[in-house]
């Protein structure tokens, strides 16, 4: 009898897949085997899915199915959460208090900087042949100041008036600059100018008449510098005293 069985379980055993299904199904309508045993030949992973889809699936209906309790309603008079923070302090001012008090002084006018006095211009120029290498000297006195002078060299060909227009220009065109560097105004300036040359001092006043081109381009050019000054005044002035300034 064992023998017949192991040689049906060995014949079971080289059966596939498909045939012991169908086997199984045929001894089940039979009512040769249970349901367990037919149970066994499954796969147990698939019957672990099936098991765990259904677990999830219930558990899900339980979720949704589970009644949403009502809140409890807010109370009627419970005050806003703005109510409940203290009142925010005035901002803090940091530093020295501002003296309202003090007056800052008005800044001076341009024209109270400049000095009451007038502003002293000394010139003086020649030629080294008449016309040769011409070179001149003016002398800048500002009131409250040191006294300043500058040397100037123009080159050659140049005759003695014509470099004593080109210094008497150098030193109307420096002044302007010096004005413009400290913010005054030039048309404020009082300017008083001292030579030793009589043609240029009494052209520039219009006493003579200017009859040379080269020095009547010059004279031009002296009298729209002049102009740019609030006053201006023109002196001769003796050779010894120009010497004395300028050292020639």
């Amino acid at each position: 009898m064992r023998s017949n069985i192991d040689r049906l379980v060995n014949q079971i055993g080289r059966l596939s897949t498909r045939q012991r299904r169908s086997l199984f199904r045929k001894l089940k309508a039979m009512g040769l085997i249970e349901t367990e045993e037919l149970l066994a030949d499954r796969n147990p992973l698939k019957i672990a899915l099936s098991v765990t889809s259904q677990s999830i699936a219930r558990s899900n209906r339980q979720i949704v199915e589970k009644p949403v309790e009502p809140r409890p309603p807010a109370p009627a008079n419970r005050p806003r959460e703005s109510d409940d923070r203290p009142p925010e302090a005035p901002p803090t001012a940091v530093g020295s208090p501002i003296q309202r008090d003090a007056v800052e002084p008005a800044h001076p006018s341009l024209q109270e900087e400049l000095p009451k006095d007038p502003i002293q211009i000394v010139f003086d120029g020649g030629s080294r042949g008449n016309p040769g290498v011409g070179y001149g000297s003016f002398a800048l006195d500002w009131p409250g100041y040191n006294r300043e002078i500058v040397q100037l060299e123009f080159g050659d060909n140049v005759t003695n008036n014509e470099a004593e227009y080109d210094t008497l220009i150098a030193a109307l065109e420096g002044l302007l600059d010096r004005l413009k560097e400290r913010q005054m105004e030039p048309g404020s300036a009082y300017v008083a100018i001292w030579g030793d040359s009589l043609l240029v001092c009494n052209q520039v006043v219009g006493k003579w008449d200017c009859k040379e081109p080269r020095l009547q381009v010059r004279l031009e050019k002296v009298k729209a510098l002049l102009s740019g000054y609030g006053k201006s005044e023109i002196n001769h002035h003796p050779r010894a005293k120009s010497v004395e300034i300028l050292g020639h």
